[in-house]
């Protein structure tokens, strides 16, 4: 295998042969869901690309001089650029740097190489400065953007790269990478877990933590117990403290999306594969109308927006909103949001 998963190996393949054959363009537009590799698949790629080894290696050597100044992060022909802090934007100024670092001609060989990550949190500002660069791009320059999120970027942005979706793979093929892994469980344990991370492999890893997969499972009877009021949604709250508040929300609106399957007769996630539902899911799916789980999909997203665009709410009063919601969703009373 020459690409860092296997999954990515189609796509890799395809870029190998196209710089081969002197068809790589400008810039490149890596993109697709979180979790399936991108970066790790950027990296590699970059350090193929100014490996100084002969016989063009599927993969970089890891010995050259090319290989090793990559490794040590400071080789000369790549420049890394990703937000300055977690979970902000590439700001302009980094995106400016681009200029002065395509001036130069490259060290070794005839190409420069540039990765942005995260180049969908760029602002208006950042975006005009890249275009400018994508519109009349240096001499051997090589542009690699790394996106979650394409959409978010400039239109023009998006039609001046070539653009790579990563997170297109077989279920089948993802299943049994799974399995591979260290510490890995049963078949119906990695479906389930891929279910749970919406198809990402590295995504279903992290879920699978000690401290992360009991919560998870716990999440679909402690949704029917506040339903019935049997369970406080004060209690829910403390007992699901431990899940951060990301995990929680997307955990809680992809159980009303299967709820909503179960209740139309649709197919689950991977049941092809031969998952099946999880315990409670049916119960859920008899219990509650479809009108309810829209209502309480919609709070859930306002909670989403709220935790992005708040520095003052915190996190352990946006959980507490959320089991309310769910308990008069589940009742069919709104919740005003002053009653919070």
């Amino acid at each position: 295998m020459s690409a860092p998963y296997p999954w990515l190996e189609p796509a890799w393949q395809r870029l190998v042969s196209a710089s081969r054959q002197a068809r790589l363009g400008h810039a490149l537009l890596l993109a697709g869901r979180a979790g399936f590799g991108k970066r790790a698949f950027a990296r590699a790629f970059a350090a193929l690309l100014l490996c100084e080894a002969d016989g063009a290696p599927p993969v970089a050597c890891g010995h050259c001089r090319g290989c090793e100044l990559f490794a040590a992060g400071n080789h000369p022909d790549f420049l890394h650029i990703a937000p300055l802090e977690e979970g902000k934007a590439v700001a302009v100024d980094q995106i400016r740097e681009l200029g002065d670092y395509f001036a130069l001609r490259p060290h070794y060989r005839t190409t420069k190489i540039a990765l942005i990550e995260a180049a969908d949190t760029m602002n208006r500002s950042a975006a005009n400065a890249l275009l400018k660069l994508l519109e009349e791009p240096p001499a051997g320059a090589l542009i690699m953007l790394v996106a979650d999120r394409p959409s978010a970027l400039l239109p023009t942005v998006r039609s001046r790269c070539q653009q790579t979706p990563l997170d297109q793979a077989d279920p089948a093929v993802l299943l049994d990478w799974l399995l591979a892994q260290e510490g890995a469980a049963d078949a119906p344990r990695e479906l389930e877990g891929l279910a749970r991370a919406a198809g990402s492999p590295l995504q279903a890893r992290a879920l699978a933590a000690p401290q992360v997969a009991p919560l998870i499972d716990g999440l679909a009877p402690a949704l029917a117990a506040v339903s019935t009021g049997r369970l406080a949604p004060l209690a829910a709250a403390a007992q699901f403290a431990a899940l951060p508040l990301d995990i929680l929300v997307d955990q809680m609106l992809r159980l009303c999306h299967e709820v909503l399957l179960l209740k139309t007769g649709a197919p689950l996630p991977l049941a092809a594969l031969g998952r099946e539902a999880p315990p409670g899911l049916q119960g859920l799916a008899d219990a509650l109308h479809s009108a309810q789980l829209s209502d309480f999909v919609q709070k859930a997203q306002e909670v989403k927006r709220l935790k992005l665009g708040s520095v003052t709410l915190r996190e352990v009063d946006l959980a507490e909103w959320l089991w309310f919601d769910w308990q008069a969703s589940a009742a069919g009373h709104p919740v005003d949001a002053a009653q919070r």
